[in-house]
Parts: structure tokens; C-alpha cells; sequence
């Protein structure tokens, strides 16, 4: 089962801010984990990641994968205030989704202000290392 885990614009950056707040985090490290976390829970979960800061990648990221994923995980950052096109493609899309919000000191973004909580399932929120696997947790809730 594909489940694709789109990640928005500056979180390939996490590391900086990471410094700045005396951890070690990268978009690799949290990507590493997610990917153990899904193999331990089923030999059957494939993660298809995307990081990227361009609107029309991620579109085309949902439009040309959305046959083949049973879920999306989607960590908006900006584009949740702003990025319609990117929430078009995820309400026609059909597919089960969790947003994935950052708490502080990464915090970019509350739920009440995100454009994407609506039409997403569920919103979890929390430290970049624990908040994807328990995103992925809900969101298998919704697969099941």
C-alpha cells in the first residue's frame, strides 16, 4: 500500500532551526524514522516522499499518484495559509489525509489558520521525530 507524505516548503531546512533550538533534527532524520516506523508497523507500506517548495510539483505529486496511494500525510507549512491549487488537488485526489503541523520552536503554522484542516481527516501536531509516526498511526485508521 502507497502512501505518499508530502512535505512543504523550508522543512528541508528543519536542521537550521533545529540547531537553533540545541537538536540535531533533519528532513533526513525525520524521513529515516518515518520510513523504520512504517516497516515495523507492515512489510506492505511504501512511503513516497516529496519535499519541495514549488506548488505545481506537489500537484502534479498528488495528480499523477493519486490511483496508487490509499492516503496521504501532508506537512504544509506556508502553504497552508496560502496554496489553494495544492488543496484542489488534495480534495479531488479522494484520499484519506492527516496534516502534520510542527510544535514549537518549529512551529510554523496553528491548525485554526491552516487552509488544509478542513478537508483533511485529522491534524496532529507535535516534535518533528514522533508527530509523522503517530500522523501515520491516525491515518491508518482511516486506510483500515
Amino acid at each position: 500500500m502507497d502512501i505518499l507524505v508530502l512535505q512543504g516548503p523550508n522543512l528541508n531546512l528543519i536542521g537550521v532551526q533545529s540547531a537553533n533550538a540545541g537538536e540535531r533534527i533533519t528532513l533526513d532524520k525525520i524521513n529515516k524514522a518515518l520510513h523504520q516506523y512504517a516497516h515495523n508497523i507492515s512489510l506492505e507500506i511504501q512511503l513516497r516522499f516529496l519535499q519541495t517548495h514549488k506548488a505545481e510539483k506537489a500537484v502534479s505529486f498528488i495528480h499523477r499518484n493519486r490511483n496508487k496511494a490509499v492516503g496521504i500525510l501532508i506537512a504544509p507549512a506556508a502553504w497552508g495559509r496560502y496554496e489553494y491549487s495544492i488543496l484542489d488537488a488534495l480534495r479531488l485526489s479522494d484520499l484519506p489525509s492527516v496534516q502534520v503541523l510542527l510544535d514549537d520552536p518549529y512551529l510554523t503554522l496553528n491548525e485554526s489558520d491552516s487552509i488544509f484542516t478542513p478537508v483533511c481527516n485529522e491534524t496532529a501536531v507535535g516534535h518533528p521525530l514522533s508527530v509523522f509516526n503517530s500522523s501515520l498511526d491516525i491515518l491508518l485508521k482511516y486506510i483500515s
